[in-house]
């Protein structure tokens, strides 16, 4: 039996103790380098907090001079300020964190280093933390955003087709549509199927689209195919079939709206009502209402002479045979639409027009509480509770609106309100202008919006004019090549009707005899729900205070009391009651703050921004902001030059 000595058992329990603290040392490490890997991302700011408070620390120890920690944060900030990232924002921002906390750790170790974090824990601890906090909040926010998933692609659909096309109609198109249209590079990626002739001189094609080919740019080649086949100008148009993958395009070699369209009475059936006829024959409906979705308005706009004041009787004569009310604002005291004088509830002049949209949202308020006490959230005239409370659809239509839509008036305002709220009251607001300029609207993207949102029909324009057009930014259609005439008559009536299943073609108004048409026409009272407006009320907003109330007034204190300069005035004879008005001041905001507004309430392009009227910045400006909100992923950038900016999100 072997025996050990005292200094033998304690060497060995030395090696086994050695053995388990360098154990517990790598399993120690190993513990902190996985925290570190699975959390640096999100302690990542504690990391900035942690590595300032080190450096004041060991400042002392080494014997750092505060200079040379100065050094040290400044080669920091540079190194963050020039080291590359997705945006001069994102640059800037670094460079703030390596200037906060490096000046932080300045002051501490210029304040005695350990010594000063011991004395006053709360300015060189808790401040530094706060600030790395603070700091770090753009970081944390970005690491709660998820990367965007990317799109699935669409499986290639598969077409049988047949081995022999045996309809000539169709194997004479195919061939067509392959030579003179695609291999020209207009319609790239798709194939004529399939070929109809539903009336002489037009023929309806069914077009299969390639995988990559999108339908968007499509619907806007219209005069590229016209130049192509050889055809004439608006006889082209687009519908969609349901799928993405098959369009169908209506190719017109004889106009049947060339002569003109005849009137033949009112159509209105279902809520909605044939307005025009286009280039095929097929007719045009303006939507007056949808089931369970309430009343729409529209817009319509035309040059002198194109036919607009005939599209407006032609509405006028379809309402009222559908048993709408309507109301008539003509600011040209009588002479846009003189044939409805007696047959509709007419408001000639500026003043009587202005005082009747004032009314129109007063009416629109009343109806949409009315409807909401009776428990309707749509308006359906044949509803039964709608009927208990008699209410009917109402149309108003204003002529020449642009003579009292004045921008920055609070009338335009008034009916941006009315246009956004009236569709569940059975209102429809329906204007109509002669120049394509927003100031025609007032200015007001959200009333184009809400009236096109509808119905819109664009009759032949002269002039594009200054500023932004009045135009949808997905509208279809080249109004202002329009002539006055072609091979000698007339293209009056002539126009794009949106919302169609002829996307790009050219429409017709039908030719009626106004005073006739007037003539027969039913009466329709108008029932209002609110009385009429006095023209001295000032114009308020639901929500906004009366200007009676708008400011404060205050009333300065005699002498021996009040504030310094109260007193002062009083110690030299002058101090009469006077009273001081305070108006309140809402700051206004700044201008990345009123380009996201513009944008939530919907997709606006660049030029539409610029162009309103209260826009903030000039143009260099707008698109630098533009960019650097598009930098930041706070909006979506258009998919073509010159498309709509939308919300990121």
């Amino acid at each position: 039996m072997s025996t050990r000595t005292a200094s033998e058992i304690r060497a060995d329990r030395a090696a086994a103790l050695g053995r388990a603290l360098t154990a517990l040392l790598a399993v120690t490490a190993y513990a902190v380098a996985w925290l570190v890997k699975r959390s640096w991302r999100r302690l990542l700011p504690v990391y900035w907090v942690a590595a300032e408070l080190a450096v004041a620390w060991v400042a002392g120890p080494l014997g750092l001079s505060w200079q040379s920690v100065a050094i040290l944060a400044l080669a920091i900030a540079a190194t963050a300020a020039g080291w590359r990232a997705r945006s001069r924002t994102v640059r800037a921002w670094r460079a703030a964190i390596a200037v906060v906390l490096g000046g932080s750790a300045v002051a501490t170790v210029a304040a005695g280093g350990p010594a000063a974090l011991a004395a006053h824990p709360t300015l060189t601890i808790a401040l530094p933390t706060l600030a790395g906090v603070v700091l770090g909040w753009p970081w944390w926010y970005h690491l709660r955003q998820s990367p965007p998933e990317p799109e699935p692609q669409p499986a290639p659909t598969v077409v049988d087709e047949p081995a022999e096309v045996a309809d000539p109609l169709t194997a004479h198109w195919e061939q067509r549509w392959q030579t003179e249209v695609v291999g020209q590079g207009v319609c790239t990626g798709t194939t004529l199927v399939k070929a109809i002739e539903p009336r002489p001189g037009v023929t309806e094609a069914l077009v299969r689209l390639s995988p990559g080919t999108k339908p968007g740019p499509l619907f806007k080649s219209g005069p590229d195919v016209e130049v192509a086949l050889d055809l004439n100008e608006g006889a082209v148009g687009w519908r969609s079939t349901g799928k993405t993958a098959r369009l169908r395009v209506i190719l017109v070699e004889r106009s049947h709206i060339a002569d003109g369209v005849p009137w033949t009475g009112p159509t209105y059936a279902n809520g909605r009502l044939e307005l025009v006829r286009f280039t095929d024959g097929s007719p045009g409906h303006w939507v007056v209402s949808r089931p369970g979705f309430g009343v729409v308005g529209g817009l319509v706009v035309g040059s002198i002479g194109t036919g607009k004041s005939r599209a407006l009787g032609a509405l006028i004569a379809n309402l009222l045979d559908g048993g709408a009310q309507v109301a008539v604002g003509d600011p040209q005291n009588g002479q846009s639409l003189p044939a409805w004088k007696n047959v509709v509830e007419y408001h000639p002049g500026v003043e009587a027009t202005a005082l009747l949209g004032r009314r129109v949202h007063a009416e629109v308020m009343r109806r949409s509480q009315m409807l909401a006490d009776v428990g309707v959230q749509a308006f359906d005239e044949n509803d039964p509770r709608v009927k208990a409370i008699g209410l009917r659809t109402f149309i108003v239509v204003i002529d020449e609106c642009q003579l009292i839509l004045i921008p920055n008036t609070p009338l335009v305002a008034l009916m941006e309100q009315a246009a956004e709220t009236m569709r569940k009251t059975g209102v429809g607001l329906i204007l109509a202008t002669q120049l394509p300029q927003m100031r025609s609207l007032g200015g007001s993207i959200r009333l184009r919006d809400a009236l096109v949102a509808g119905n819109a029909l664009v009759l032949r324009l002269s002039n594009r004019g200054s500023g932004s057009t009045i135009l949808p930014d997905d509208f279809v259609g080249d109004p202002f090549a329009l002539e006055p005439e072609i091979d000698g008559k007339t293209t009056a009536g002539m126009g794009y009707l949106r919302h169609s299943n002829r996307v790009g073609m050219l429409c017709r108004v039908p030719h009626l005899d106004e005073d006739a048409v007037a003539a027969v026409a039913p009466r329709v009272p108008v029932r209002w729900n609110v009385p009429e407006i006095d023209p001295a009320s000032p114009i308020v907003l639901p929500g906004h205070r009366t200007p009676t109330t708008a400011g404060k007034t205050a009333t300065a204190i005699t002498p021996g009391g009040g504030s310094a300069v109260d007193r002062l005035r009083a110690a030299f004879g002058t101090g009469r009651r006077t009273t001081t008005t305070v108006v309140e001041q809402v700051a206004p905001a700044t201008p990345a703050d009123w380009v996201l507004a513009c944008l939530r309430r919907g997709p606006a392009s660049a030029q539409a921004l610029l162009d309103r009227p209260d826009c903030p910045v000039n143009q260099s400006q707008l698109y630098t902001l533009l960019g650097r909100l598009k930098d930041a992923h706070r909006i979506n950038p258009p998919a073509q030059r010159g498309g709509p900016f939308t919300i990121a999100g």
